[in-house]
């Protein structure tokens, strides 16, 4: 038994180490972009790559794991199949490192699925090699194959060697329970998001991240979960068509409405509040008594009462308001960094012109994938989950929103100016733990959320009128706004309401009076308009709609679960993508409107996939 445990951890571990030195060779490979880097984030790559490492030995160690319960007695077998198990497996590993060297070289990312397209055209594919060192590499892979499969063949044969006879009565159980035991280093350890890119994304240097990454883990990530394919699934018509009737709703030659001082730079305050349902706030026709906080200080800023939230999941919603970039049915941008890099964001235009960056949320970062996004994006400084002591953690997700806020107000006194800080609450999500005495009673989770609500308001609140007496609220444009909206409370039964979001601008940096603003928009549409208030460009925001720009085309678009949602001043229409049924629909909208809506979705995806 001694002798088969020592094998499953001894090839594991050899496992990680060969990974660990296909990342020296990649750092080797492009040695021009290593130096570049302080030794120091070399050092780094390796052990923020570690987890990563460890999560796919794991994968190749859980065949191994239980063949291993059916060696009481004889093993011979065992031994042959591990040879040929581990031939195939090290010639797979191999190529898609070797190869990954060059292709990183041509795109500026680690090899995922999309490789597969170039064998729909091998002739292009061969074209494409004309630059590499094919030789070099082929002579490369070939001694990296014969070497490793050195490695693991003498420890597959010297440790089976020393086998002994066993009772199936303890072999079974035990090693069953040992291959189960491997979804904790497969998922990256106890923490509640599992292993993804953010895990190890770790520096705002994209090299130094994209050396942490494990290759087959990211492929193996990519073939499962987006697949190779570039049909746009949701085509409708041609899509010179469709990108020219959508590139006519953001068409307005009108100036946009000036509301925000425009001397010197000011600061802004992005809050984004979790699950901030307009059905549970009282100023918006929502229930009372759950957000009063927010119910009093919306009548001294300009509180928006139409706005629609782009997708239904935080990943959705944080490249929607940092982005301007709707949400997709079927996917979420954000899981796929190098698509992520392309897009344009306010964090990234506020750094290049002087401002301070930074982003606060007392969670994990790396849930969603969030944080290879926030890194790419230009945060100057990103505090999470990991900046707070264990005191002020509730059992799942994090820091409790009043720690966090508190942890905000004392690094904006000494932040310089201007800074563009967003804060991200948590408490509004499952399981609604708030630390405080329940105000509003149940057990039920529609009665848990909104009391989780009430207590992130309280939260909010009580930070709003601290920061009023600060030196840097004059100058400063607070942004209160959700990430997504919630199915609860169960007040409405119509899928718009679920999208239905508040928004509320403040600070001493407004120029007018407190109003409500009863334009229909979409949480996408916040990228352009604040850059607009602050005269900064926003034209690579190219599907972000200035709300205070004269002559706009008002409309919203919300998607969810293979859905869309399209919202008009004259009403809406939800629309089944799957079976193509048209679910909902209010008001007396014209024939052509689903065109328009199915228009939206097929170029806005048609987007996405070209990332």
């Amino acid at each position: 038994m001694l002798k088969r445990l020592e094998f499953v951890a001894l090839y594991g571990l050899a496992w990680v180490l060969i990974f660990q030195f296909f990342r020296i060779i990649f750092l080797a490979y492009h040695y021009k972009k290593a130096l570049e880097l302080p030794s120091s984030l070399w050092v780094a790559s390796a052990s923020h790559g570690l987890p990563m490492d460890i999560s796919f030995a794991a994968y190749i160690l859980a065949i191994p794991t239980l063949l291993m319960m059916f060696t009481g007695h004889r093993w011979d077998w065992y031994r042959r199949t591990l040879s040929i198990y581990t031939i195939i497996i090290v010639s797979l590993i191999t190529l898609l490192s070797v190869v990954d060297l060059e292709l990183f070289r041509a795109w500026g990312f680690r090899i995922d699925a999309t490789s597969l397209h170039y064998l729909e055209t091998p002739s292009e594919a061969m074209a494409s090699m004309g630059a590499a060192p094919v030789f070099p590499l082929l002579l490369l892979l070939v001694g990296l194959i014969f070497l490793i499969n050195r490695i693991l063949q003498t420890i597959v044969r010297r440790i089976t060697g020393s086998f002994r006879r066993s009772a199936h009565l303890y072999m079974i159980p035990a090693f069953l329970v040992i291959a189960g035991s491997l979804i904790i280093p497969i998922r990256g350890g106890f923490q509640l998001a599992p292993m993804n890119e953010s895990a190890v994304f770790f520096s705002d240097k994209s090299f130094a991240n994209y050396a942490a990454v494990n290759v087959p883990w990211n492929y193996v990530r990519s073939l499962l979960n987006e697949g190779y394919s570039n049909e746009n699934p949701f085509k409708y018509g041609e899509d010179s068509e469709a990108n020219h009737t959508v590139a006519n709703l953001y068409k307005a030659n009108g100036e946009t409405t000036q509301i925000i001082d425009t001397t010197g730079k000011k600061n802004v305050l992005v809050i984004i509040w979790e699950s901030f349902t307009a059905k549970a706030v009282s100023s918006l026709g929502g229930l009372k008594e759950v957000t009063p906080q927010f119910d009093r200080i919306a009548k001294e800023g300009l509180l928006f009462t139409n706005i629609y939230a782009s997708g239904n999941r935080s990943d959705k919603g944080m490249v929607a308001i940092l982005s301007g970039y709707p949400a997709q049915p079927t996917t979420s941008i954000i899981k796929i960094p190098k698509k992520t890099a392309s897009l344009p964001s306010l964090p990234t235009i506020f750094k290049e012109r002087g401002w301070q960056t930074s982003f606060y949320y007392g969670g994990e970062t790396e849930f969603a994938n969030m944080k290879s996004y926030f890194l790419q994006q230009g945060f100057d400084r990103i505090i999470d989950k990991a900046e707070f002591d264990s005191k002020d953690m509730n059992s799942k997700w994090g820091a409790h929103d009043h720690v966090v806020f508190k942890r905000l107000m004392h690094d904006l006194d000494r932040e310089k100016q201007p800074f563009f800080s967003t804060i991200f609450t948590l408490s509004s999500h499952e399981p609604f733990e708030v630390p405080t005495k329940t105000v509003i009673p149940g057990n039920d989770p529609e009665h848990l959320f909104l009391n989780a609500l009430h207590y992130t308001d309280e939260s909010l609140g009580a930070f709003l009128r601290e920061a009023k007496t600060k030196p840097w609220w004059k100058n400063t444009l607070v942004v209160i706004i959700a990430d997504h909206g919630h199915p609860l409370p169960e007040t409405r039964k119509d899928k718009p309401s679920e999208f239905h979001i508040p928004m509320l601008w403040l600070g001493g940096a407004l120029t007018v009076a407190p109003a409500r603003v009863d334009t229909l928009a979409s949480q996408t549409d916040l990228a352009a308009t604040i850059l607009n208030q602050m005269q900064l460009p926003s034209g690579t925001f190219a599907w972000s709609n200035d709300i205070f720009k004269t002559g706009r085309h008002d409309f919203a678009y919300f998607a969810f679960n293979n859905g869309l949602g399209w919202m008009r001043p004259g009403g809406f229409l939800v629309r089944d993508n799957i079976g193509g049924n048209i679910t909902e629909k209010n008001g007396a909208l014209p024939q052509q409107e689903e065109a328009l809506g199915k228009a939206y979705l097929q170029s806005s995806f048609g987007d996405y996939l070209k990332r």
